[in-house]
């Protein structure tokens, strides 16, 4: 109990036993004082606990070092420190520090786990990293005392942050990107040894920091994408970047690595003022240049630039960098063929044509020898001409075709994409994006009206008309625009009939133009039926049937059906002349709710959503179209009822008996041997004018109603 009636020592005596929160004035990043060393906040583990069983052994008591992240084993024992319950599997907390020893879920001995022991064989320098921070005074005055002059000047805790840093990048994967060194992973992974290491390199001066070096050297191999500095050293390369380190011991590291590349110059190849003109083996720039040894032999054999071999007959070939560097910078801005046609969605046939029109850049000169196939075109000109489709292509529309169904409608043969891209481009024909997860030409641009499209195209097509030979070989996709099918169904045949399309051309072009070509000319398919027909390619085959044509090819059972061409394009011309008449017919009709959802379907809209919007009953609009398909008619027919003919005898019935049930009418008419339902019986007393007068008001009401509003349909019809 103290003066002021609260129970427990003063809140500034708790607060000084607390590690007090502050600022480092170089970085900006949040402090803490740990027993009077000033370190990273993101160094301490607040959460979770973590023990060394070996030592609890000793003695039981919580260590304050093992709240450091990066003291990941126990100085004393060097014991790997437990972070989980080895029994519950749950991470040790705080819920009860009264007994060190036990699991504060499940109250197992900690002890009774012992981990894994990682010696060192430096321990000096590794108690001098350990005696930076720990809070026994006099070990920090050991870790003090086995400073150079040259480090005597800096605080324990930049110090310590220096050694995490520099043991830090020997924890990165060398086969990823160079990244940061500061996760938790990483701090998981600096073992004793490496905390040695790193703490040598600033007790040991120039030789301790060349071990630090070479260590990092021993893990050049598995950096093949980089060279020079980055290669040799990886993270310690740019450790000068750190803003977590002291910029004064920035620049002391930066001199430091400068002085033992300067040392190492005649082991390895890197940057410098006689790089340019040294002469290096293939295997040499392949290694530091991250280049395949292939391409490089391919370049020599080019004769593309100049190469130096030895009097004797088998020797390394020569190049000088000089003469490869500016390749390899230019291949940054180089992409094949198939990376090119990757890009863009479409066929390498095509590109020869882009070219043509200015669309994109092709490669000329030596680097052309570094790419595969021999031959690439410029990225940037591809992704130029990829933004200004996209700029073109509005927002993407409900009813849209995709492009490269409307381009059948282009006629017969290869996709003229170098005059769609052109007339996108100067906004004579219309696009939509689709927002497909790929973004390319061919899947994520779509067309709404075809016909504006066709000739939006036709005024660039002047360039694509010229006499230009044909490739002798094309790819699946060209295959499939040419017969007017898609890319799976082309697929099957090839491998179903190889007779009829054999796969003979070279890797990704095994199909022959003119064995293409002549396959449309002797075959049609359903979908250039449906597309010319404006029918659904499931009525095609029945069409077909009902006019004495059957399939000549069957893929599967009743489906992926081929035609002989003579035999369809009678059939097909005579049906598009009848629905362009029919369509014709339609102009000087009545305006009305019928006659308005069939020159919708006429004009291509779909027969459902336009009967939802217009408020008409999908059967309904079916019904109709069926009719005007069969007969052309697009009024409603009349109709006359068998009840017609007993007007009469209903109006006997209604005069004899004036509240008389509509059940009774039935049995009435009925018994003079009449086959009608009870609603038919309604339908015609109201047709008849005679209304019953022992209905319920609300029910009269709501059958007015439906009366009222069926009236009015067929009125409108």
């Amino acid at each position: 109990m103290v003066g002021d009636g609260s129970i427990g020592p003063p809140s500034a005596h708790i607060v000084s036993r607390t590690y007090q929160i502050g600022e480092f004035a170089h970085s900006g990043h949040e402090s803490m004082d740990f027993f009077g060393t000033e370190l990273r906040y993101h160094f301490r583990e607040c959460k979770n606990r973590r023990v060394s069983p070996k030592a609890l052994e000793i003695a039981q008591y919580h260590r304050a070092l093992w709240e450091l992240r990066p003291i990941a084993f126990d100085p004393q024992t060097k014991e790997k420190l437990l972070g989980v319950c080895q029994a519950c599997d749950q991470k040790l907390g705080w819920l009860r520090c009264d007994v060190p020893t036990l699991c504060d879920k499940c109250d197992v001995d900690l002890r009774d786990f012992p981990q894994e022991i990682s010696p060192v064989e430096d321990e000096e320098a590794y108690q001098f990293v350990v005696g930076l921070v720990d809070p026994d005074p006099a070990k920090k005055n050991a870790a003090r005392r086995l400073l150079p002059e040259t480090w005597s000047d800096f605080s324990n805790g930049a110090l310590f942050d220096t050694v995490v840093s520099l043991a830090g990048g020997l924890t990165v994967d060398p086969n990823k990107a160079l990244s940061s060194s500061k996760h938790r992973a990483h701090f998981e992974a600096l073992t004793p040894e490496l905390l040695a290491l790193a703490g040598r390199a600033i007790i040991g001066g120039d030789k301790g920091f060349a071990r630090l070096c070479e260590r990092y050297r021993d893990d050049m191999e598995k950096r093949p994408c980089h060279f020079g500095r980055l290669k040799e050293l990886g993270p310690l390369a740019y450790i000068n970047y750190d803003k977590h380190i002291e910029p004064d011991i920035r620049d002391m590291l930066d001199g430091l690595i400068n002085v033992n590349m300067n040392i190492t110059c005649r082991d390895y190849v890197r940057k410098g003022l006689d790089a340019g003109s040294s002469m290096l083996t293939i295997q040499q720039l392949a290694e530091n240049f991250g280049v395949r040894r292939s391409i490089l032999q391919r370049l020599a054999d080019s004769g593309l630039v100049p190469v130096v071999r030895a009097r004797a007959l088998r020797s390394p070939v020569r190049m000088a960098v000089r003469d490869v560097m500016p390749l390899l910078l230019q291949m940054k801005d180089a992409v094949s063929e198939t990376a090119a046609a990757g890009l863009l969605g479409l066929p390498l046939t095509v590109l020869p044509s882009l070219v043509d029109h200015n669309l994109i850049r092709r490669l000329e000169g030596p680097v052309c020898g570094l790419l595969p196939g021999y031959s690439g075109y410029s990225k940037s000109s591809i992704e130029n001409l990829m933004d200004k489709v996209w700029a073109a292509a509005r927002p993407s529309a409900d009813k849209c075709h995709s492009i490269a169904v409307a381009s059948r409608s282009l006629g017969a043969g290869e996709t003229p994409w170098a005059a769609i891209i052109s007339a996108i481009i100067a906004g004579d024909a219309m696009v939509f994006d689709k927002q497909t997860k790929r973004r390319n030409l061919r899947f994520s641009l779509a067309v709404e009206d075809v016909d504006v499209f066709v000739q939006g195209v036709f005024k660039h097509r002047h360039d694509s008309l010229s006499d230009t030979k044909p490739p002798e070989w094309i790819a699946l996709s060209t295959a499939a625009e040419i017969l007017h099918v898609d890319v799976a169904f082309l697929s099957r045949l090839a491998h179903a009939t190889p007779a009829l399309l054999a796969q003979c051309g070279p890797g990704y072009t095994p199909y022959s133009t003119s064995e293409v070509h002549r396959l449309a000319g002797v075959y049609i398919f359903v979908p250039e039926v449906a597309r010319r027909s404006g029918m659904h390619p499931r009525r095609v085959k029945t069409w077909l049937r009902s006019n004495n044509v059957q399939p000549e090819i069957a893929l599967q059972d009743n489906r992926d059906f081929g035609y002989l061409r003579l035999a369809v394009e009678p059939l097909l011309d005579e049906l598009v002349a009848h629905t362009a008449q029919m369509k014709a017919s339609l102009t000087g009709e009545a305006d009305s709710v019928r006659v308005r959802l069939i020159k919708a379907y006429a004009a291509g809209a779909g027969i459902r959503a336009t009967a939802q919007e217009m408020g008409v009953p999908a059967c309904e609009a079916f019904r109709w179209i069926e009719v005007w398909r069969q007969t052309g008619a697009t009024a409603r027919r009349k109709r006359r009822s068998i009840l017609d003919d007993h007007r009469d005898f209903f109006r006997e019935l209604v005069e004899a008996k004036p509240n008389i049930k509509l059940t009774e009418i039935h049995e009435a008419i009925t018994g003079r041997g009449v086959k009608t339902s009870m609603s038919s019986v309604w339908n015609a007393l109201e047709r008849f004018g005679l209304a019953l007068t022992n209905r319920a008001p609300r029910h009269a009401a709501n059958v007015q109603k439906r009366l009222a509003k069926s009236r009015k349909l067929r009125k409108e019809c």
